[in-house]
């Protein structure tokens, strides 16, 4: 999100960049971490901050976190901008997503190659250029400190993510509106985000759907300005 958060379209707001447990420069939490510790972390960082209304940007996994913080922390949300978020609720597409991806991912896991199983990870979920993406906005070591991320996200997140469920019942104790958005490219790669954003349109109370023509699950960076201009709008 650094390119994006960075472009002049958002220079008006506030904007916090939040270090999730286990990313980046920390260490590595000594307990499993589930989306409701993820979601209790930013809400609380938010509050400590002293913010108290803010409009969540969460993409992939980071939608599915929004949402649980949106359940948790009705009044501190005032909006979600979900870009093409994880497949939950899933779609028929997923059961051939965790076939063709995640069991090979974990499988390159299991034999200790991080760095493929992340490249069969990304690939996967349509980011197929990600790693041209990754160094060209963020630098040479921006790749190096994917793959060192990519560790924490199978060993703790990819579990956090399958645990993670939402129902039409839970969903619809979402207040916040939300805005769910497509990478229209990710069509012709898979169709689990289409799936999911679909059902999320109607299970949750307040929703919209935009299409970002041109664009796939590496959104974020494939376009910052384009992601900035719809964030602030």
């Amino acid at each position: 999100f650094a390119p994006a958060f960075d472009e002049p379209a958002l220079d008006g707001f506030r904007v916090v960049r939040v270090h999730r447990a286990g990313y980046g420069g920390s260490s590595r939490p000594d307990r499993h971490l589930t989306f409701a510790d993820h979601a209790r972390h930013c809400c609380q960082l938010l509050r400590e901050l002293g913010i108290d209304s803010a409009y969540w940007v969460g993409h992939s996994s980071g939608g599915c976190i929004g949402l649980q913080a949106a359940l948790d922390n009705p009044d501190l949300l005032a909006g979600l901008v979900l870009l093409e978020p994880a497949p939950k609720p899933a779609g028929p597409s997923s059961s051939l997503l965790h076939e063709q991806v995640i069991v090979p991912a974990l499988a390159a896991v299991g034999a200790g190659k991080i760095a493929q199983a992340a490249d069969i990870f990304l690939r996967g979920v349509g980011a197929v250029t990600y790693r041209e993406l990754i160094e060209s906005r963020l630098g040479d070591d921006g790749y190096k400190q994917l793959v060192r991320d990519a560790e924490f996200f199978f060993a703790d997140e990819l579990r956090a993510a399958h645990e993670w469920q939402i129902d039409d019942v839970t969903a619809a104790r979402i207040t916040p509106p939300a805005l769910l958005v497509l990478g229209a490219e990710s069509r012709r790669r898979t169709h689990v985000y289409v799936e999911t954003v679909a059902r999320l349109a109607e299970m949750l109370p307040v929703a919209d759907v935009v299409e970002m023509q041109g664009l796939s699950h590496g959104m974020p960076l494939e376009d910052p300005a384009a992601v900035a201009r719809l964030i602030a709008d």
